[in-house]
């Protein structure tokens, strides 16, 4: 025997040491596993999320026939108001000047206007 091997004190038994270091590996591969599968769950449970949202979007965003007709229905009498009110106007405006002479406002008019 050689006096270098004894000269290194030993706390651990050489077979505790090889069952510790292959039992923290099992736990290291047991974690990575957990791990992987908590990650790629929440993954999963997000890009559902997601893709139900869009869909709901896509869905309800999406008028059907009898509101797309109605919508179409309110543009148009909104439409032929607006012309109707433009037209009422320039009537008004005609009827006012027959002469088609400008309209001519002085001060005074203006003023007793105001203050009545």
């Amino acid at each position: 025997m050689n006096y270098d091997e004894f000269s290194k004190p030993l706390l651990v038994e050489p077979g505790i040491k090889y069952f510790l270091h292959e039992t923290l590996k099992q736990c290291k591969v047991y974690k990575e596993k957990y791990n992987n599968y908590l990650y790629n769950t929440g993954l999963f449970i997000f890009f559902i999320l997601i893709l139900g949202a869009i869909l709901l979007y896509k869905y309800r965003g999406k008028l059907s026939t009898e509101e797309m007709q109605q919508k179409d229905r309110e543009k148009k009498q909104y439409i032929l108001s607006k012309i109707k009110n433009f037209q009422d106007a320039k009537r008004i405006a005609h009827q006012e000047l027959i002469t088609s002479l400008p309209n001519w406002d002085n001060e005074y008019e203006l003023i007793s206007r105001k203050i009545i």
